[in-house]
């Protein structure tokens, strides 16, 4: 008797949930009076005409919709009021409303709705002027909302599923029944989750405001609220939820005990390799035992490139070493055989499948340390140095691919890009990327850390350089702008030295900030590598001061002053030197020490930044966040723009740069708005958009400056009159000043709206800058919608198999 009031209870439960489930479907898929009344979120826009009016200083006219039953994204008119539900949106003028007609999976992009509903006087004003928070970012909301509909989708169907086999009392049913309540209690679950913090997030609109200096605010005019299908959506949840507890009380103790094992038993097998941060100025696992970098070097060598004006070769590709799984599988057994806990990767593809390989080495207890520029284009350079969109959002899809592994250690943001005292002036470029690559990996709960690695040189430029990188510029004790880790690659241990030779180098970083390590060593000029300095620098005095090195290198690597790689790659075929054999007996003897422990370490602290002086050249001003909504919003209204007759662009943009700043010198103008200066500190309001968009500015400009004639907008025919710029000279200046409203601006950064395609599953977001971590746009359950889903089943399946094992 017992047994059926316990399936009769989970039964009304699992239909109550079932009904709650299908009213809150129905919602907004038309405007009859129950769907009207239901939505998941409401975006009410009856005040954005009188915000805009304030914005702009001029009256408004035209912006709303006239006619409750005009098309949507018509461009008739925005609506007062829009609903959206599961399957489509709807919009209503006094109570009259009108449906989109989406027919499943609705995509909640709220300000690309408005915009398409804008007259165009109207859309271009609205994206320059709302520019920042999670409201803006389309792509971030559209998947996340798209990934909830098919959690919910699968959810519902699992109640009804508990529902019906519940009912037909079998006691292979009554298992079923209770494996689709907890299928469908997980995946409801998470995709109310997912809308309740999208919603939360796309809420930051509501504090909006808009004025002019000097003058008070108005709030903008656009509210987001939370919809009564979200509540109906968590009722459902609950009570299919609590339908489980009759169906389990079948079960025996000793059986339920059988669950908690199964979901410990994954909890234990999903375990990843501890977490390792900084405190004060060493490096630190979970469990508070001080971690010390045995790495090795460990990337092919691409092709090399020398440059009359450096003596350094730079290489032109590269060949990513994480995305083999075959190369990894035949290599990681013998960096095994080094014992060593972390390798360093210089340059990796964002488009390609790094899972086999990442898990590869985790499974092996090795750290991965990766340089997020790419070769050429891809990096900040020591001639022309600059911090732009692109740079920040290949530095962030690269970040985005690698979040979802936990053998991450650190990012670093260059690798000798400073060689000399007269290119120290980078150094403010260098500090901003590290600046906001901190800043996106705190908004995403990363817990990766941000380095650099210097080329070793004289104490003049090298000590500030360090010091400039861990510095504060606020001076109040600010890490927002440091680095986690310096690294050097120092080469001046050669042969048999004596451990005298590191004395200098001691003592400059003896009173360091944050971390310091090897970044690469190996001296090769006096043959043979005797690596007789691993037990000295993974000892006292030095690993006191030093957190440990990274050999250089596994692969070959031809140099001009030797051969630094210490294996043959012959297929899948693996030939040891003498140099590995003997850097294997080294690392395999050193024990790292363990002092001092966390709680002496002392706590973070960041100085003042290093002077200017002949030597040191680097500002404390900083260049701004690259903003992507700004130079899209620009691009988008400039008059000449270039358009390539070529696919390989940058081959000629620097030469047409230099051709437009010629023009425009000649005719008394300048390329100051696009120019980036580290040593004076200052920067162009367009200075932080990517080479092609200056381009077009600089070419604009130039078309603007001649009166419009038709041929100054050619350049060899790469460029072409924009037929949607406005048509005066004062209306493009008040448009381009329009798009660059705080070209000075620095903010947590977001994922750009265009990511690369990866078998890795990453994901895409807004290109536009949010002013806080609370409204970054990536930062819920992973980067991305693939990332909810994958942890959704990942659960599910655990679930799934405690309960065959209670069976």
């Amino acid at each position: 008797m017992r047994g059926e009031l316990c399936i009769g209870g989970a039964s009304v439960l699992s239909l109550i949930s079932l009904v709650l489930l299908i009213f809150m479907h129905v919602g907004q898929i038309n405007t009859s009076t129950v769907p009207r009344g239901i939505s998941m979120v409401n975006v009410n826009t009856s005040g954005y005409g009188q915000g805009l009016n304030v914005a702009l200083g001029d009256p408004i006219a035209g912006l709303y919709a006239s006619n409750g039953s005009a098309p949507l994204r018509d461009q008739q008119g925005i609506r007062e009021l829009y609903k959206y539900g599961l399957y489509s949106y709807c919009g209503y003028v006094n109570g009259t409303g009108i449906c989109s007609n989406t027919s499943a999976a609705n995509r909640f992009t709220p300000l690309t709705d408005l915009v398409a509903d804008m007259a165009a006087n109207y859309s271009g004003v609205t994206t320059a002027l709302i520019d920042q928070g999670t409201f803006t970012d389309s792509s971030y909301l559209g998947n996340f909302t798209n990934g909830a509909y098919y959690l919910i989708i699968i959810g519902s169907v699992c109640t009804a599923l508990a529902l019906f086999t519940g009912l037909l009392k079998h006691t292979v049913l009554f298992f079923l029944s209770t494996l689709f309540a907890v299928l469908g209690s997980l995946t409801l679950l998470i995709g109310a989750i997912i809308w309740t913090v999208v919603i939360k997030k796309a809420e930051s609109i509501n504090d909006f405001v808009v004025g002019h200096p000097g003058q008070p605010t108005t709030p903008l005019g656009i509210t987001v609220s939370t919809g009564s299908g979200i509540y109906l959506l968590w009722a459902a949840w609950a009570a299919l939820i609590v339908s489980i507890l009759p169906y389990m009380i079948r079960y025996s103790i000793s059986r339920s005990a059988a669950l908690a094992t199964g979901i410990l038993g994954l909890a234990v097998a999903v375990s990843a390799l501890p977490k390792v941060t900084r405190t004060g100025r060493y490096l630190y696992s979970e469990d508070g035992t001080r971690f010390l970098i045995k790495g090795i070097a460990y990337q092919e060598q691409g092709v090399v490139t020398s440059d009359p004006n450096s003596p350094f070769s730079e290489p032109t590709t590269f060949i990513d070493p994480l995305a083999d799984p075959t190369a990894c599988a035949r290599d990681i057994p013998f960096l095994q055989q080094l014992q060593v806990n972390a390798i360093r990767v210089y340059s990796v593809d964002s488009s390609l499948n790094h899972d086999d390989c990442m898990s590869a080495l985790e499974q092996a207890g090795i750290y991965t340390i990766i340089d997020l520029a790419l070769p050429v284009n891809g990096s900040i350079t020591r001639t022309s140095p600059q911090w732009t969109t692109n740079l920040l959002d290949q530095y962030i899809n690269t970040i985005n691919v690698f979040n979802k592994y936990t053998n991450v250690l650190a990012y670093n943001v260059g690798n000798e890009v400073i060689d000399g005292p007269e290119a120290t002036g980078t150094a403010a470029f260098i500090k901003a990327a590290a600046r906001d690559v901190r800043a996106y990996l705190n908004s995403i709960s990363s817990s990766a850390l941000v380095g650099y690695a210097a080329i070793d040189g004289s104490d003049d430029w090298v000590l500030p350089l360090a010091e400039y990188l861990s510095c504060d510029p606020s001076d109040s004790n600010s890490g927002a702008t440091a680095i986690d880790l310096f690294g050097l690659n120092n080469y001046e241990f050669c042969g048999d030295a004596s451990p005298s030779v590191y004395n200098t180098k001691n003592g400059d970083f003896a009173g360091y900030n944050v971390v310091a390590y090897f970044s690469e060593f190996g001296c090769v000029h006096s043959p043979p590598r005797l690596w007789t300095e691993v037990p000295t620098i993974f000892s006292p005095p030095m690993s006191d001061i030093w957190s440990g090195a990274v050999a250089f290198s596994y692969f070959p690597d031809q140099a001009s002053d030797g051969e630094y790689g210490m294996v043959t790659i012959n297929g899948n075929t693996v030939e040891l030197s003498d140099d590995f054999n003997r850097l294997q007996a080294q690392y395999t003897n050193v024990t790292l020490p363990t002092t001092p422990a966390q709680a002496d370490a002392g706590s973070d602290t960041y100085p003042s930044c290093p002077p200017q002086n002949s030597t040191w050249l680097a500002s404390n001003t900083l260049p701004p966040t690259p903003n992507d909504a700004a130079c899209n919003c620009l691009e988008n209204i400039l008059s000449c723009q270039f358009t390539p007759k070529t696919s390989n662009t940058s081959a000629i943009v620097g030469a047409l740069l230099d051709t437009g700043c010629s023009l425009l010198g000649e005719n008394n103008g300048n390329c100051n708005d696009i120019a980036a200066n580290g040593t004076t500190g200052t920067y162009g309001r367009v200075a932080f958009c990517d080479p092609e968009i200056k381009l077009s500015f600089v070419m604009s400009e130039y078309y603007e400056l001649t009166g419009r004639v038709a041929t100054s907008c050619d350049f060899s025919g790469n460029a072409t009159v924009n037929k949607n710029a406005p048509s005066s000279v004062s209306g493009a200046n008040a448009a381009a000043s329009s798009c660059l409203t705080n070209p000075s601006a620095t903010f947590t950064p977001s994922a750009p709206s265009t990511t690369p395609s990866s078998n890795a599953g990453s994901s895409s977001g807004s290109g536009s800058g949010s002013g806080n971590n609370n409204n970054a746009a990536v930062g819920l359950l992973g980067s991305g919608s693939g990332a909810v889903v994958g942890l959704g089943v990942a659960v599910v399946f655990s679930v799934l198999g405690s309960v065959l094992t209670i069976a």
